[in-house]
């Protein structure tokens, strides 16, 4: 098998942890199995939100791992609010309503553009020119967002000729972020600018599901974008093999927030408690990752749930594995918005690789609930289900659970698996390399 070089730019790597960086991590360790080799730039000090050192034993021995120091304005906006700024993935708190907060919201949204981590991309142009002209690669690979990182590939490619991938994550000008970051005409049309020569430059536009692919294409006005969806690592759940939950425990991972909040749950969840006795003494409601004041607000209205549900601190991501074998059921919730039909959660991969059901919520027009029906689980229920939908499904699955009856049960999941999706990228490089 012949060796050959990939060089990975991503502004999320270990000790980073959350969503965004899980996808080139477990690409990264399966790719040496396949003859490729990493090479991952990132930055040296990254402004991220979640710190997780549980996932630097995934980095393989093989991969090479560069750093340049990275200048962040995330500290401009601390000085200027004159408080500890909010920061949820990498946006400043858009419910600051103080003069000062919507400045800051402003600037970020019209001044940093395509994002806060463009001051990066000319010192990593420079450096990654120089290293590439003594350390040569077969191809390059950006991942975003931080969509800065596409320009990155972009200059790079244009300066080294070498063969260039962009990786596309979540969309760039259909993020349902932008339109909240007050941008005005001329930061639209230089979002679309960067968006569209981006997507021309790149020898292959890659994502993540079926209708972003489409949805991409047509914005940037290129014929086709490939897809490698996200996956889950079987070595990761060797351990969780015939666990059974000692409770009746509803777990979420992930963002929580007013556009997720799925309240005719908790209105049914707190109907429960009080109707049926049996569910309440084993219901327990865990929700990891960062929940939205708003969130934890609706809950405590409720007498009966509020003593149910648990709120961690933190999780590492071997912890959350820990938890999805321990929990009976493993609750989904995607955006809900009218751009959200090509969600597909990295979370949900994993959710997956438990066999345990899943409630989900969505909208039911989908890649989520294409993905969950095609594996034999029940699809998503609109966040505007009626009471008797949700409290029909949650009696079910508590059934279930007291009867031992909750796994599902689906080879079809095995074509989500990392190595296995590693593979199909790899057939994509050498295609390009050939």
């Amino acid at each position: 098998m012949n060796k050959k070089r990939v060089l990975i730019i991503t502004y999320y790597w270990p000790p980073s942890g959350g969503g965004g960086v899980q996808r080139w991590l477990k690409m990264a360790k399966y790719l040496p199995q396949f003859g490729w080799y990493p090479i991952v730039f990132t930055p040296e000090n990254p402004d991220f939100e979640l710190r997780d050192e549980s996932l630097i034993k995934d980095i393989p021995k093989e991969a090479e791992v560069i750093k340049l120091p990275i200048w962040e304005p995330f500290g401009l906006y601390k000085k200027l609010l004159g408080k500890k700024a909010v920061q949820q993935q990498g946006v400043v708190d858009k419910k600051d309503k103080s003069f000062l907060g919507r400045l800051a919201l402003w600037i970020r949204g019209n001044w940093f553009i395509p994002d806060a981590r463009v001051f990066w991309v000319r010192p990593a142009v420079n450096y990654l020119t120089k290293y590439l002209s003594a350390n040569p690669v077969d191809v390059i690979v950006t991942t975003g967002p931080p969509h800065s990182m596409h320009l990155i590939g972009m200059e790079v490619k244009r300066r080294t000729g070498v063969k260039w991938v962009a990786d596309f994550r979540d969309p760039w000008t259909d993020w349902d972020v932008l339109p909240q970051l007050n941008l005005g005409k001329r930061a639209w049309k230089y979002h679309k600018k960067l968006e569209h020569e981006v997507m021309h430059t790149a020898d292959l536009v890659l994502t993540v599901t079926n209708r972003l692919s489409m949805q991409l294409a047509k914005t940037g006005g290129i014929p086709e974008v490939k897809v490698v969806t996200n996956g889950f690592d079987s070595e990761d759940f060797e351990s969780s093999v015939n666990v059974k939950p000692d409770k009746f425990r509803i777990a979420h991972v992930g963002l929580l927030n007013e556009g997720r909040d799925p309240k005719v749950l908790w209105r049914v969840l707190e109907k429960l408690c009080v109707e049926k006795p049996d569910l309440a003494e084993m219901l327990e409601v865990i929700l990891v990752g960062t929940v939205e004041q708003s969130v934890t607000n609706e809950i405590s209205r409720f007498e009966h749930l509020r003593e149910k549900v648990v709120v961690p601190d933190y999780m590492s991501h071997t912890d959350v594995l820990t938890l999805y074998a321990n929990s009976a059921v493993l609750l989904l919730l995607v955006n809900n918005t009218t751009n959200s039909s090509w969600i597909l959660p990295g979370k949900l991969f994993e959710y997956l690789s438990t066999r345990r059901p899943i409630l989900a919520f969505g909208i039911p027009e989908s890649d989520a609930n294409d993905l969950l029906q095609q594996c034999g689980y029940s699809g998503v229920f609109s966040f505007a289900a009626s009471e008797e939908e949700i409290e029909n499904r949650i009696i079910e699955l508590f059934l279930n659970f007291r009867k031992n009856e909750f796994e599902v049960d689906s080879e079809r999941m095995e074509a989500y698996e990392r190595k296995k999706l590693t593979g199909e990228l790899v057939d994509m490089m050498e295609q390009l390399v050939s």
